[in-house]
């Protein structure tokens, strides 16, 4: 084979792990990571995997996406080949639910994280339904 070939293939696995970086750099996931990156998976709560997640307008992580609902919050991690993307565990006080809508194939829950400026995340509502009895309710004042 020519050396080119041998050259596009080494040099493959690096462009796609540069453009996962990107991803995550552009969609907001790092942003999340910077305040809510998570050291390990909570032992805890109800796991749903192969599920998808919308994070502002630009990317949908479509069935790459694990969560674990627990006391503590929120744990989101995607499947390992999304290289630059931490897991996350976002505590409930930080969740803030804006709506619920019919989806596509199921309903969805679009949710508020963190403070100004907010990131914005459309979740299966599954996965807000198995944390309602920790989600605080919107704060009326605002």
């Amino acid at each position: 084979m020519p050396w080119e070939i041998y050259l596009t293939i080494a040099l493959l696995p690096g462009f796609f792990a540069g453009l996962f970086v990107a991803i995550g750099q552009v969609s907001g996931w790092a942003k999340l990571a910077q305040r809510f990156r998570a050291d390990r998976e909570p032992d805890e709560g109800v796991c749903f995997r192969c599920q998808d997640l919308r994070i502002g307008w630009f990317w949908n992580y479509s069935g790459g996406i694990t969560y674990r609902v627990s006391p503590d919050g929120i744990y989101l991690a995607t499947w390992p080949i999304f290289v630059g993307h931490a897991p996350l565990l976002i505590p409930w006080p930080e969740v803030e639910l804006v709506d619920e809508r019919p989806g596509r194939w199921f309903s969805v829950a679009r949710i508020e994280v963190g403070l100004p400026p907010r990131t914005k995340l459309e979740l299966p509502l599954r996965v807000i339904d198995a944390g309602r009895a920790w989600l605080q309710p919107a704060d009326s004042t605002e």
